[in-house]
């Protein structure tokens, strides 16, 4: 029991072997020099779709509405907007939408958290 209480108590520094701490900063220069790339695949998908909407909204005929009078696609898209606005607050689907993404964003920083940790 004493030996194990001797070994416990003492302290001894502990000194990293030399050119380690060089080492890992020349390793961390060198990472910081490099220019990170833009992650094109996760964007290109929005992307398109930005360009496919506008192009549909240019080149898509406009109806002819009761009155004669052609509708422009804008204002059909802004009767759209705002039908599905009144329908998210009549039924209260801010909230939903709120509260799983709520928990999607708690879900998520864990999972990062626990592989940082790792």
């Amino acid at each position: 029991m004493e030996y194990l209480d001797r070994v416990l108590t003492a302290e001894e520094e502990i000194v990293p072997s030399a050119g380690f701490a060089q080492a890992v900063m020349d390793s961390v220069r060198r990472e910081t020099s490099r220019p990170i790339p833009f992650p094109w695949k996760r964007a290109l998908p929005g992307l398109l779709l930005v360009v496919l909407v506008l192009v549909a909204l240019v080149f898509v005929p406009a109806p002819i509405n009761s009155s004669g009078k052609t509708e422009l696609p804008t204002m059909q898209l802004a009767a759209m907007l705002t039908a599905l606005l009144e329908t998210i607050r009549r039924f209260h689907v801010n909230w939903l939408l709120g509260s799983v993404l709520l928990a999607w964003a708690c879900v998520n920083l864990s999972a990062r958290l626990a592989s940082l940790r790792r």
